[in-house]
């Protein structure tokens, strides 16, 4: 699954991210408002606001972390192309050629 997840593009990658920081926050937004507040959770209800915080938590982080990563992987590969774009190879005209023929054929 990883494989196949990591073969993909970057924005494809970002969104599979996104989706499953999306999950988590839906997972810890339950566990922190319904499981919490029931009146006796098998572990108390102190374990399970701690584990909703975190998951909410981990998840909005997720999510920044993997905009951002896009973002920079965006500006990287324009950087990347101006680099390409100033050492690329270039033939100059013939101008100058023709320029020295038409000044000898001035000259005569």
């Amino acid at each position: 699954m990883i494989k196949y997840i990591m073969s993909r593009r970057v924005n494809e990658r970002g969104l599979i991210g996104i989706g499953l920081c999306i999950i988590v926050f839906v997972l810890g937004y339950f566990v922190l408002n319904h499981v919490s507040t029931l009146e006796d959770p098998p572990l108390g209800n102190t374990i399970y606001i701690l584990i909703g915080s975190a998951l909410t938590f981990l998840s909005i982080l997720g999510v920044i972390l993997i905009l951002k990563y896009m973002y920079d992987n965006k500006k990287r590969k324009e950087r990347k192309e101006r680099k390409r774009r100033k050492h690329k190879v270039f033939y100059l005209k013939d101008s100058n050629r023709s320029r020295s023929k038409n000044r000898q054929q001035a000259e005569q």
